[in-house]
């Protein structure tokens, strides 16, 4: 089982953002949301968070909720990828709905799982940033 502190998974989240070459675009609220989806994702997920090898979300900022459901214009509705594998190694994916605000500390705390349904958005429609 990997346990990382969130000091941890900050630092390996900026320098992860650093070497892929997006720093430019990531502020420091996406940065915050970014660590608070490492460690949201997997532990809501459906699978066993101790199986969970990495996840990769949309970059919350990239990714406001505009349709007049939220009460402000700092919440956010990402998609993420946990990336993980069964007991005998096989490797799985499983993708996640994530509601957050950047208003609040932490910036979420559930993710659900994600279901597809006909004409919404699926993982792939945008770039994923991975977050641990």
């Amino acid at each position: 089982m990997h346990h990382r502190s969130f000091a941890g998974a900050a630092m390996a989240t900026a320098a992860l953002i650093a070497l892929s070459g997006c720093a430019a675009q990531v502020s420091d609220r996406d940065r915050r949301a970014l660590d608070d989806l490492a460690r949201v994702a997997p532990a809501t997920s459906t699978i066993d968070p101790a199986l969970a090898d990495w996840t990769e979300c949309w970059l919350p900022s990239e990714h406001p909720i505009t349709d007049g459901s939220a009460p402000d214009d700092t919440s956010w509705r990402v998609l993420c990828r946990i990336h993980w594998h069964e007991e005998d190694g096989k490797q799985r994916l499983q993708d996640t709905t994530c509601i957050g605000d950047f208003a609040n500390t932490p910036t979420l705390d559930h993710c659900y799982r994600w279901v597809y349904y006909t004409g919404t958005p699926r993982f792939d429609d945008y770039p994923g940033i991975r977050t641990d």
